[in-house]
């Protein structure tokens, strides 16, 4: 009876931990990327070096209760949410993001980066630094202040685009050329055309700035068919800004034997010039951020260039065994366990998704059940020590009455 009792209060304890796991998992139930932890129950056998009856050889193997082991989780993925912040990042499969603080390094699947106020790239909860993979390092900290800010380029082509009459007018002009100089400031040009009296396939171009001051000059030839000729070369136009260094762009009209640029069509009374492309480039500052499905971060600046400034490293294990938790969504190896590292979607890692967020794997339905399993048991350990208690009590009072 004595064994009764202890086999009942085994059930009960090992119960009592079954709950404690539901709970935390109910809890948890908007956790971002919590993980749900699993009860394992297992039997306890106790194994005597006598026989079934006294004085026998052999063993005699008793039941002697339950225990439960409770540190397992379920890394099963959960569902993706959509947020408003372009610094969140979720995983579509395999792989854990790898956060360092203290020289300690950490393991999640909470991906809520922020950048901190010294600018480096943090996990928002825990403030541990996301290890990501730059020009400078494999596996460093992301510091954003030098791309903060995009330097402007001086403009040093122009490409142009139209078509300049063989009849009609024997002039055209482009008003307003933007062209950028050194400081990203807009510099704005005209050029004039002037068809040539003897032959309506030349022309003239004249590059004038805004104090009408000519700053680049050249000739331009057509085909029969239009196409610019072979005899062209690309006009260089110079800009003196004021107190700036001047800066020097070369004009094209178009690539010889293409429509591509400008043109001299047969029976086209109009002429009409734009600007095609120019390649300099305005002071830029940060305007938007994203990561791609490899977990790459590209910053988007004003002047609409793209750069990317790092990548996610991510971690894999043989086996989710190899991890250990320790709350706020961080996971630690188990000794002398390594994991391997890449980007995602190489080696069997996931699919990064910026701007998403995965939620808790924890489903209701499933918790409900396992608790009406666990008070069932609880229940029946504890009655099995009630009438074990209950029989020891008879057996006492008897012996009381001799």
């Amino acid at each position: 009876m004595l064994g009764t009792i202890y086999v009942g209060l085994a059930g009960m304890n090992a119960y009592s931990k079954g709950l404690d796991v539901i709970s935390n998992n109910v809890a948890n139930l908007n956790t971002t990327g919590y993980k749900a932890g699993i009860s394992s129950f297992a039997d306890v056998v106790y194994r005597s070096g006598g026989g079934a009856t006294e004085g026998s050889p052999g063993t005699t193997i008793t039941g002697a209760g339950v225990h439960v082991n409770a540190d397992q989780q379920n890394f099963r993925q959960g569902d993706m949410r959509q947020t408003n912040n372009p610094l969140d990042a979720a995983l579509d499969g395999n792989g854990f993001f790898v956060l360092q603080r203290d020289g300690q390094v950490y393991y999640t699947r909470a991906g809520q980066f922020e950048f901190d106020k010294d600018g480096i790239l943090t996990e928002r909860t825990s403030g541990a630094k996301v290890m990501m993979s730059t020009d400078s390092s494999s596996l460093g900290e992301l510091q954003i202040d030098p791309f903060r800010t995009f330097a402007p380029k001086a403009t040093t082509e122009v490409k142009l685009s139209g078509n300049l009459a063989r009849t009609g007018s024997e002039q055209a002009d482009l008003t307003s050329l933007g062209v950028i100089d050194s400081s990203g400031n807009t510099q704005t040009l005209k050029v004039h055309f002037v068809r040539d009296a003897s032959d309506p396939l030349t022309w003239a171009v004249e590059v004038r700035n805004a104090t009408d001051v000519v700053v680049g000059s050249g000739t331009l030839k057509f085909n029969a068919d239009g196409t610019p000729s072979a005899d062209n070369a690309p006009i260089s136009v110079t800009v003196k800004p004021d107190n700036l260094p001047e800066f020097t762009f070369m004009l094209n009209c178009g690539a010889t034997g293409t429509y591509a640029g400008l043109t001299s069509l047969l029976n086209n009374a109009t002429s009409s010039v734009q600007l095609l492309k120019q390649d300099g480039l305005q002071f830029g500052t940060v305007s938007a951020t994203n990561f791609d499905e490899r977990g790459n971060l590209e910053v988007t600046y004003s002047n609409g260039e793209k750069k990317k400034i790092g990548r996610l490293v991510l971690a894999s294990f043989d086996s989710n065994g190899d991890l250990k938790s320790i709350g706020d969504g961080l996971y630690v190896t188990e000794q002398g366990r390594t994991p391997k590292l890449s980007a995602g979607m190489e080696f069997g890692l996931g699919r990064v998704t910026g701007g998403n967020l995965e939620l808790s794997n924890v489903e209701l339905t499933e918790q409900f059940t396992d608790l009406i399993i666990i008070q069932r048991g609880y229940q029946a350990s504890s009655q099995m020590t009630s009438v074990a208690n209950e029989m020891l009590q008879q057996l006492l009072s008897m012996q009381d009455r001799k």
